[in-house]
């Protein structure tokens, strides 16, 4: 019935005008727990969709307090093109080997697959995984209705345990969504910026970072992100975790920097969670790439 109901209300793809709607979940999960997790999240996304604009506050207040001139803000009959989620949405951030799944096997995984076909929209977050050779991954994937589109392992482990836990990845990942190249990331790589650098002859547009950033290091993940999309002059949409687990407290701060370094994002509590609602507005990002050229000057490293 949700899935009828989600098409009748659907408007044309966003790609139409340019633009791709974001909406993040600041998510608070359960420790350890995935079924009470997914449970959760099934019930908070089925909420969100039954309400107008999928619970968007309104569109003139976003122009007001956060516009640049020409660029989107979400409208009436607002629909997400992705839903992202924070960092092991469905465990906690847990150094336990126990909670990380077979891929082939996971119940986060098929949750997100199901999740992406019953709302015909990308499902966006990571998991703990375990690979053929029984390491084990911090592993971001990025979902459509039609599967799994692309998939990230984490490559700077924080020395807090993750490092010991997990094997840190060695690719960076580039998709393209909705005519938008998307670089994922996850938590702590936000601090790297030439992992992160961006090509100017053949530019990412976005760069998408889910996140268990505690809330005495807050501030430092606002500057980061907002350095991040001014240098590679892109949007970066950073989603953390709320609530606790059993060393450290988090309080979100989730939201998308535009190439400018300015917030263009809203949010709205629904079930006790924070959703974070953005679009993302191709057309200005071109016309200021083109007027401020300054990725064809960035400077060249080898990564080893």
């Amino acid at each position: 019935m949700l899935l009828n109901n989600r098409k009748n209300r659907r408007q044309e793809p966003s790609m139409a005008s340019g633009t791709l709607n974001l909406m993040m979940l600041e998510f608070a999960p359960e420790w350890e727990d995935v079924n009470a997790n997914l449970s959760r999240l099934d019930a908070l996304v089925e909420r969100i969709f039954s309400l107008p604009s999928c619970g968007f506050p309104g569109g003139e207040q976003a122009a007001a307090d956060n516009g640049d001139r020409g660029e989107s803000v979400p409208a009436p009959g607002f629909m997400p093109d992705i839903i992202v989620l924070p960092e092991f949405f469905s465990t906690g951030f847990s150094m336990n080997p126990c909670v990380a799944e077979y891929q082939d096997l996971s119940p986060s995984l098929g949750w997100m697959l199901r999740t992406a076909a019953l709302y015909d929209c990308a499902v966006a977050g990571s998991i703990p995984v375990i690979g053929p050779d029984g390491r084990r991954f911090n592993r971001f994937f990025f979902v459509t209705p039609e599967g799994v589109l692309g998939q990230y392992d984490k490559r700077h482990l924080f020395f807090g345990g993750e490092d010991a836990s997990y094997t840190h990845g060695t690719d960076r990942v580039i998709l393209e969504y909705k005519g938008w190249k998307i670089l994922l990331g996850t938590c702590f790589d936000l601090r790297f910026p030439v992992w992160m650098r961006n090509d100017g002859n053949d530019p990412y547009d976005l760069y998408l970072n889910v996140a268990n950033w505690p809330a005495a290091r807050r501030k430092a993940a606002e500057v980061l992100a907002a350095a991040r999309a001014i240098e590679n002059v892109c949007y970066v949409a950073f989603c953390n975790r709320a609530g606790h687990d059993p060393l450290l407290a988090y309080d979100g701060g989730s939201s998308v920097i535009n190439h400018r370094g300015r917030v263009r994002s809203v949010s709205s509590r629904v079930m006790d969670t924070d959703v974070v609602y953005a679009v993302l507005d191709m057309a200005e990002m071109l016309r200021f790439r083109a007027s401020f050229p300054i990725l064809g000057l960035v400077d060249r490293h080898d990564l080893l």
